[in-house]
């Protein structure tokens, strides 16, 4: 009977933590009693395995009265107490496990995550100090204190605990740079690339260490400085294209502006280069043409972003920068060809099918607007404007009844928005007219224009129409010219204005 015992603990031993119920050392074997006891904390296991730990918390209660100064028993307990979130009873188990096994170092571990998680941050410290104390050379302690010194936003105590980490384990790679990482956070910039030049000296022929001062320098707002780090890689490396694209970028401020971007075609055409990279300096340029329409800019950006896309077909956000340009330049059906297939690659950028969107009712092109509007709500349901773009679609499309459930559903959905409202309230005007209720029409629109502060282009445009309906020719003309002030559709309302005249 002892022997089959034995077998069995023998293997419940790899399940749970060591079980010493104060048995004299010289002993061989365990007395009746303490077999009972051990079989019953070997239940509890099973009890908690199978959900049941309350019955479990019951009987290791029982236990620890009957083993009073066991730590295992008090380990468990607080174990199963910070499970239910109950921290008195958590702290007072955890506290006599320490008390009656002091050394245990799980027991300590344990105590550094529950402390952490109380945000008891000093108890925290005090248990990996402890931790530290039994086993000096564990390199995973070590970084648990140095975490939770960043977290903390204490980095000389971080910096404090890799220096005695370098004493007890030795110098490594993983230290310097861990070392480099907080000082470039807490804004010693200088100490973090003294602390990276270590490793360029140690290892003369390995470019990471190189690349990594010259992203400490860029985001620092030093990127002259990067120069010769950056001229280092090139002789390691002469076919390095981001440093070489790294090197053109520094000597921009040497260039005229007009030559910059003419600068940048062979590596933007250079498919090895980052995809991010380039955008990040195209960017810029993207926004400087979307606030000003300068036409030769425009031109330039075009010719660049056609070998960008040739150079990363596959990535959307080439493709959705090119649509960018193309849709400010005028060029609204080439931008509907690269949203379109920007949306192939990646369906998750909500902004792309509202630009898409735009262009579609710009180009009057409602199946497919309505179509895509009805697919972006399917992505995102809470965007107000997709619902707006088919309520619009449907009233040209001649589903009057639709388009009325998909504004409503709009309307309900922007929360009082002024921008989305005067858009929908435009939209219903044009349903009025369509019902050849001028009256209503002309109540909506003038709601619409003063929900935008007078600068909704497609309501004033709605004011020409009723106007030219109710033969007020003047007041079509002059509602027409205002909305092409306003940046409305200007080959539509240029040819409204001259089929006015011709008549």
């Amino acid at each position: 009977m002892y022997l089959m015992r034995y077998v069995i603990l023998f293997y419940i031993g790899f399940l749970i933590p060591v079980w010493n119920l104060n048995a004299q050392a010289e002993e061989e074997r365990f007395n009746e009693s303490e077999f009972v006891i051990q079989d019953r904390f070997v239940k509890s296991k099973f009890l908690v395995v199978s959900g049941k730990k309350d019955d479990a918390i019951k009987l290791l209660d029982s236990i620890r009265r009957d083993a009073p100064t066991n730590g295992t028993v008090y380990f468990e307990l607080a174990k199963l107490f910070s499970e239910k979130k109950d921290y008195n009873q958590t702290e007072s188990n955890l506290k006599s496990a320490l008390k009656y096994s002091p050394d245990n170092f799980w027991f300590w571990d344990f105590a550094a995550d529950y402390y952490t998680q109380i945000g008891r941050t000093d108890d925290a410290k005090s248990a990996i100090r402890k931790m530290l104390d039994l086993q000096p050379k564990n390199a995973e302690v070590y970084n648990q204190l140095i975490d939770l010194d960043i977290k903390n936003n204490n980095p000389e105590a971080a910096l404090m605990t890799i220096d005695a980490m370098e004493k007890n384990i030795g110098w490594s790679t993983n230290l310097t740079l861990k070392k480099a990482e907080i000082l470039d956070k807490s804004g010693r910039t200088d100490e973090a690339i003294v602390q990276l030049n270590t490793l360029v000296t140690k290892f003369p022929k390995e470019i990471k260490y190189l690349n990594l001062i010259t992203k400490v320098l860029h985001s620092n707002d030093r990127i002259a400085e990067s120069e010769p780090y950056i001229r280092k890689i090139l002789e390691i490396d002469p076919n390095d294209t981001d440093a070489k694209f790294a090197l053109i970028l520094l000597t921009k401020s040497s260039l005229k502006k007009e030559d910059v971007l003419t600068a940048l075609h062979p590596l933007i055409s250079n498919p090895d280069v980052s995809i991010d990279l380039k955008i990040k300096e195209l960017l810029p340029y993207v926004q400087k043409h979307a606030e000003n329409n300068d036409t030769l800019l425009g031109r330039e950006l075009t010719v660049i972003c056609d070998k960008l896309v040739i150079a990363h077909p596959k990535e959307a956000k080439a493709h959705a920068i090119y649509a960018d340009i193309l849709k400010n330049s005028g060029n609204t059906i080439a931008a509907i060809r690269q949203y379109e297939k920007t949306l192939s690659l990646n369906k998750n950028n909500f902004m792309v099918w509202e630009q898409l969107m735009y262009c579609l009712d710009a180009v009057e092109n409602y199946t497919q607007l309505s179509a895509t509007a009805n697919e972006a709500i399917d992505y995102f349901p809470n965007q107000a404007i997709s619902y707006y773009f088919a309520g619009k679609a449907y009233i040209f499309l001649n589903d009057l009844k639709k388009s009325s459930s998909l504004l409503e559903e709009a309307s309900l959905i922007s929360a009082g928005n002024p921008a989305i409202e005067s858009r929908i309230h435009t939209a219903k005007a044009l349903t009025a007219i369509k019902q050849n209720d001028m009256k209503k029409a002309e109540s909506l629109a003038d709601i619409a224009l003063e929900l935008s502060k007078d600068k909704n282009a497609d309501a004033y445009e709605v004011k020409g129409d009723i106007a030219m309906a109710l033969k007020d020719v003047k007041n079509a003309e002059k509602y027409w010219q205002k909305a092409i002030m306003l940046e409305g559709n200007k080959s539509r309302l240029q040819s409204k204005i001259n089929n006015l005249k011709s008549n």
